[in-house]
């Protein structure tokens, strides 16, 4: 709501859409196996929340409704991408995830500042939208803090392009990250010779220690 208070012809709308979605669900169920796999079938991760709960993540096609997933095809999914039995659980909740990422430019008019998912989503592949909102609230507090103590507004007015700087750098770590999980799985999106390249990207994260260095900081939030 918050991005309607821009007059008109100020805030440009960057976004990428991808040609799949997740179905992402909460089952009370430990994480086991605990990872992603990646599967011609598609990506599937079960993460866990907890000793006893986690949650999992299953490629599908954008249009894909929660009907056409009934809990038993949520496990039997599961169980083949993994290639091993995975031992299903109550599940507590059950959504679609459309992947995409978006930038909002400029984070700042007037009085007006955008932080975190008003300004910004990244897929939730990279693990990175509380790291950009945490990055954006830093930056945002100790402007605030350098204009209330010092009465300096420098900080302030180049908070949208300090903060955009970091944004688009993630964005670009997290676009490559989606699409290398995803196109190394189903080649049907992107095609067999995509596939072939997007393992040998991966391949290279465990064989290449600067490759490897980099991917760390980027994980870290460092880099």
């Amino acid at each position: 709501m918050s991005r309607t208070a821009f007059p008109d012809g100020v805030l440009t709308r960057y976004s990428r859409e991808y040609g799949y979605a997740w179905l992402s669900v909460l089952a009370e169920v430990a994480a086991a196996p605990s990872g992603m796999a990646i599967h011609a079938r598609g990506l599937a991760g079960m993460i866990p929340r907890g000793a006893h709960a986690s949650r999992v993540h299953l490629q599908c096609p954008p249009g894909d409704e929660l009907a056409h997933w009934p809990d038993e095809r949520v496990w039997s999914e599961l169980s083949a991408r993994f290639g091993r039995p995975v031992t299903p659980g109550r599940i507590a909740e059950k959504r679609l995830v459309p992947l995409r990422n978006v930038v909002h430019s400029p984070m700042h008019h007037g009085p007006l500042y955008l932080l975190g998912d008003a300004a910004h989503i990244v897929p939730p592949m990279s693990a990175k939208g509380i790291h950009l909102a945490l990055f954006d609230a830093e930056v945002f507090a100790n402007a605030v803090v350098r204009r209330a103590q010092e009465d300096d507004p420098s900080l302030l007015g180049g908070y949208s392009e300090t903060c955009l700087r970091h944004v688009w750098n993630y964005q670009a770590f997290a676009a490559w990250l989606t699409d290398v999980m995803h196109d190394a799985g189903d080649p049907s999106y992107a095609g067999e010779f995509r596939k072939r390249t997007a393992r040998a990207e991966l391949e290279r994260q465990f064989t290449s220690p600067a490759a490897g260095r980099l991917f760390a900081e980027f994980l870290a939030g460092v880099s």
